[in-house]
């Protein structure tokens, strides 16, 4: 197969099993010629190509009849693999594995309706939801969160069906989603956070609650932070200038995610740590860049968090010097004995033991993001692009409106602000000690007319403060 140009126009050259001579179809565009070519590619993959029929001499009509399921395979292979990032790739081949082709894999795209769309949200609420791999069957069922990733996927998915003529509309448009019922996320206030560290004696849980809080970092970022973007010299830390470069995550990724994406060299990954069960692993730990460009930041460090850190470093100095070829040195910031990585789940698992022990309100890790957000908007006096720049989002209403969480405390401050610095003033000043609006413009023209007045009302006002008598 191939694509070449004849005068304006561009062709697709394949072969069909039992034909001698080679087929061609002409396209107005490079595009439409170039995305035909890998259709045809994918199907004979797949061993689903079916040769267009011949309508005339010289000219083919392109098979309309697609099943979503094979729809969905082209969907993944032509536009996602030059859109998605791993970890999304892993999300969206996941859903369409256990949520999409299992009910209406089989549909025809052309044919499914807003009703069918309808219909399927709502059957899908009543089934089971997926069994990730190691985890227990809990017997729950599809949330409508899920149905809204699904609905996400697919409205993407059949805008491309329309542009590449398998329908003519996308029935996602005008479908109704189940309600999602939002959760308040629960967030520590300041006090709590400072109960948390001061319980808090075990590493590497200790310097994730630091970096969390001072930094506003996510768990994978703090995971994958490596000493080399970690700068905390000395001549930094006198000059108040110590700073930390996030630009990875630990994150495991699905294998078949990671050598899809190579395979068209858009993996994100930097690093891949090694196997400890090569013969079952379906998925790998990986070191891989941020989710978004805005991500990659700079943040300046605080003196206690370098002390945290420094500690750290002479820890793992010392687990190097007492295991010797038995440590594994990926340069990580927070790493097991040997130097191997701490997974997610491990640190939540930490999280969730001291605020048992401790009887600390049940939050997730993930809420320390969040106070620690609200804490420097509030240090800041609101300087929301100060703040942006330490979380990394992309647009600065993420900061305010997400992360930014209103404490009682702050609310009981600023209902005490409220009677001292306005309601208290009220009855204080009567009407009739107003200032008159006519009799100010009077004074004013006397003391042009006459400026001497202004040096004696100086001196008067001066005379009545040292001995304490008030003007009358």
């Amino acid at each position: 197969m191939s694509v070449r140009i004849r005068g304006n126009s561009f062709q697709v050259i394949y072969r069909c099993p039992g034909e001698a001579s080679p087929r061609t179809e002409t396209f107005k565009s490079k595009d439409e010629a170039l995305l035909r070519d890998m259709q045809i590619k994918l199907a004979k993959k797949n061993g689903t190509f079916e040769p267009p029929v011949k309508v005339a001499k010289g000219a083919v009509r392109i098979k309309q009849e697609v099943t979503i399921g094979d729809f969905l395979d082209e969907y993944v292979e032509v536009y996602g693999l030059k859109k998605w990032g791993n970890s999304y790739y892993s999300m969206c081949t996941g859903l369409i594995k256990n949520y999409i082709k299992p009910y209406i894999g089989n549909r025809y795209v052309r044919s499914f309706t807003v009703r069918d769309v309808d219909a399927y949200y709502t059957m899908l609420l009543d089934k089971p939801a997926a069994v990730v791999s190691g985890h227990l069957d809990t017997g729950a069922k599809i949330t409508a969160h899920t149905i809204g990733r699904i609905h996400k996927l697919l409205k993407s998915a059949f805008g491309k069906a329309v542009v590449w003529e398998y329908t003519a509309v996308n029935p996602t448009i005008g479908a109704t989603l189940p309600t999602a019922k939002a959760e308040k996320r629960e967030v520590w206030s300041d006090d709590e956070a400072i109960a948390a560290l001061s319980a808090c004696k075990e590493q590497p849980l200790r310097i994730c609650l630091y970096l969390a809080l001072s930094c506003s970092m996510r768990l994978g970022e703090i995971l994958g932070l490596q000493w080399t973007n970690v700068h905390i010299e000395d001549e930094l830390v006198a000059e108040g200038a110590a700073f930390l470069k996030v630009d990875r995550e630990l994150h495991r990724c699905n294998n078949e995610s990671i050598e899809a994406l190579e395979r068209v060299n858009r993996s994100t990954i930097i690093f891949k740590f090694p196997l400890v069960m090569p013969k079952k692993a379906t998925t790998t730990l990986v070191l891989k860049a941020p989710k978004t460009e805005s991500s990659n930041r700079t943040i300046y460090l605080p003196n206690a968090v370098i002390e945290e850190l420094r500690q750290v470093k002479a820890q793992q100095a010392e687990y190097k010097r007492l295991m010797g070829d038995e440590y594994h040195d990926y340069d990580l910031v927070v790493s097991q004995l040997n130097g191997r990585p701490y997974e997610i789940r491990i640190i939540d698992k930490a999280f969730n033991k001291l605020i048992t022990e401790n009887n600390f309100r049940p939050v997730v890790f993930h809420s320390l993001r969040h106070s620690s957000t609200s804490l420097k908007l509030k240090l800041s006096r609101g300087n929301i692009k100060a703040v942006q720049g330490d979380t990394g989002h992309a647009e600065a209403r993420m900061v305010t409106d997400t992360y930014a969480h209103g404490f009682d405390a702050d609310r009981k401050l600023i209902a005490h602000e409220m009677d001292t610095g306005f309601f208290s003033k009220i009855g204080t000043t009567s009407p009739d000690e107003g200032v008159d609006a006519d009799m100010l413009c009077k004074l004013k023209a006397l003391i042009q007319s006459r400026p001497e007045l202004l040096s004696e009302l100086l001196r008067g006002a001066e005379k009545d403060q040292e001995t304490g008598v008030e003007n009358t």
